[in-house]
């Protein structure tokens, strides 16, 4: 037998060998879950308010680390500018509940006198449509008889007055007798005549301008007045069947201002209570935001300038901590919410904890995601430590 030949049992029983040795770390890898610590209950305490927007600045916060109860106040807020927010906004909500009386008032003034201005204007229309139609029938034919009549009566007062001279010359014709009486009666009755003639004439351009332009101005005028009538009394219904536009929104706007007042007032308000931070429950503090924070630094100081929204403090439970592991989907029938696996820091054991969630979407490498709670009531597990999840 050659050197190779004798050569290839042995090749084949190494690499048999090495894929064997990397399954079985492969299973171990598999099997080894792990994961950091953290808190079940962590809170952060944000300044978290409604309404006031002034100027914040912290007026102080416990010492990081520090150990609190629920309740203990764990920071407190500077509001330099509350009070004079809070008066200005009792007097938005008084003005806001004035201008809603009035606009009320307004509505039910309108929704009073409005029936009456449409009794008004119907009986305006009626009657200037009486008076048109009383002048086309009746009324215009009269004044310009009547016209008529007074240029009739100059002239047969001129008719009278000529006749009257005309017997006056025949009496006194021939007659010597009271010449200067004669003469007295005679030129009066001429001057008379005369006036009379030049009135006349001056009646008769009165009486041509009457019938001209007088009646047919009196006539237009009479139909303007008509349909002046007519159209207010159109608005008017209009506005009692749709109701007054601008008032209903008056008053809408007045209803939404109140109430947009009130919350703001009562917003404001409820911010007071923000300004003093306390805690939602047992824990330690950690002076400002979780992200990032190392626990003994304090990331704000008394006198720091404050944004609306900023967390001030974070409130740490460490007497229940929970960690988040993955595992192969493979394994997943091992696991329900309420079993219990082991921790261990390293080799050492941590204790017991039970599995609370316990995912069922697959990632990419095949594995699911699953969370065990452990108690911590001594503390002796701090916030962080990678443990090891040995399934059972």
């Amino acid at each position: 037998m050659s050197r190779f030949a004798m050569r290839l049992p042995l090749a084949a029983a190494l690499i048999a060998c090495v894929a064997a040795q990397s399954l079985a770390q492969e299973r171990q890898e598999d099997e080894t879950q792990s994961g950091r610590l953290e808190a079940v209950a962590a809170t952060e305490l944000k300044l978290d308010l409604k309404n006031y927007n002034g100027e914040l600045r912290l007026k102080s916060v416990v010492a990081p680390g520090t150990r609190v109860k629920a309740g203990d106040v764990v920071a407190q807020v500077d509001a330099a500018e509350y009070e004079r927010w809070l008066v200005r906004a009792r007097e938005n909500a008084q003005l806001a509940e004035q201008a809603l009386a009035a606009a009320q008032d307004a509505t039910d003034h309108h929704q009073v006198t409005l029936p009456l201005q449409v009794q008004r204007a119907q009986r305006d229309f009626e009657r200037a449509t009486e008076a048109l139609d009383f002048f086309r029938r009746k009324d215009r034919d009269n004044r310009i008889r009547n016209s008529q009549m007074n240029l009739e009566s100059f002239e047969f007062n001129i008719q009278d007055q000529e006749e009257e001279l005309r017997q006056l010359e025949e009496l006194y014709r021939g007659n010597d007798l009271a010449r200067e009486s004669q003469d007295i009666v005679l030129n009066r009755s001429k001057r008379r005549l005369k006036q009379s003639k030049e009135r006349f004439e001056m009646q008769k351009e009165s009486h041509k301008r009457f019938v001209e332009l007088e009646i047919p101005r009196i006539e237009q005028d009479m139909v303007a007045a008509v349909d002046g009538a007519r159209a207010e009394l159109d608005r008017l219904k209009r506005m009692q069947e749709k109701g007054n536009f601008e008032l209903v929104n008056r008053l809408v706007r007045a209803r939404q201002g109140l109430e947009d007042a009130r919350k703001a007032l009562a917003d404001l308000e409820s911010d007071a209570g923000g300004f003093v931070l306390k805690a939602p429950h047992d824990g330690h503090v950690l002076v400002g935001g979780a992200a990032g924070n190392n626990s003994v630094q304090a990331q704000l100081r008394a006198g720091d300038r404050l944004a609306r929204g900023q967390a001030l403090a974070t409130v740490v439970d460490t007497t229940r901590l929970q960690v988040t592991f993955t595992l192969p989907a493979r394994s997943r029938a091992q696991l329900a919410v309420g079993a219990r696996v082991n921790l261990r820091v390293g080799a050492d054991a941590a204790g017991q904890a039970r599995i609370t969630a316990v995912g069922f979407v697959v990632d990419a490498k095949g594995r699911i995601s699953a969370t065990a709670e452990i108690a911590n009531g001594d503390g002796a597990l701090l916030v962080g430590t990678k443990v090891n999840v040995d399934l059972p």
